[in-house]
């Protein structure tokens, strides 16, 4: 093989090489946020109500306008029925809310945020509550509460499907949102280069042997 052909033959290959780093070796869809610390930590059993929820991330949550859309806590108990008012607070690397409860039982957060990479994420774990005699159960309702917006009993209403359907006994469960249309174009489109590159150079090939 002669150095030409062997430049050539390399070449393609490089610039293939080349794309494909730039293309998929930044990419944020491998840098999700991880949540490391939780409040009450999955399993435990809380005593008093309300009970402040915190979860706190590895990295910043992407919290661009300030309002904390995107983001949402909320808490079912075994029946189902949700409780708290819908309100939370993004601070930087934490997502915390306040929420009154119920009856004594097995109670799941369920939360969402978006991570730093833009991709959104919902996980759920679940607690137990073991209040004292003289707690007073909070009214419970068929649907998340909206912060800011009055709501009616839970048996005047229906029930609408939820956003967030992550469920689980024990432990976190995450569900993700499909990764972004663009990792499919930019392989699409390493794939239509290569093709092109790779028809040049037969083509110069071909000159070069005649």
């Amino acid at each position: 093989m002669t150095p030409t052909v062997r430049t050539l033959l390399v070449t393609p290959l490089l610039a293939v090489f080349v794309l494909f780093v730039l293309v998929f070796g930044g990419s944020p869809a491998l840098a999700h946020n991880v949540v490391e610390n939780y409040t009450p930590e999955p399993g435990s059993t809380v005593t008093e109500s309300p009970v402040d929820i915190s979860l706190t991330s590895n990295d910043l949550y992407l919290d661009l306008a300030g309002d904390g859309q995107g983001f949402g806590i909320a808490v079912r108990d075994s029946q189902g029925l949700y409780y708290g008012d819908g309100c939370h607070l993004v601070d930087e690397r934490t997502l915390s809310a306040s929420v009154e409860l119920g009856e004594a039982g097995t109670y799941e957060i369920v939360y969402q945020f978006v991570s730093a990479d833009g991709h959104s994420l919902s996980e759920s774990y679940t607690f137990e509550f073991a209040p004292a005699a003289s707690h007073s159960p909070a009214v419970g309702y068929e649907t998340p509460a909206e912060c800011g917006v009055a709501r009616e009993l839970a048996s005047e209403e229906t029930t609408p499907e939820t956003v967030v359907t992550a469920s689980s006994s024990e432990g976190v469960v995450v569900e993700e949102e499909p990764r972004d249309p663009i990792l499919i174009v930019g392989f699409l489109s390493i794939v239509s280069i290569a093709v092109v590159v790779w028809v040049v150079w037969r083509v110069r090939q071909k000159r070069n042997g005649n």
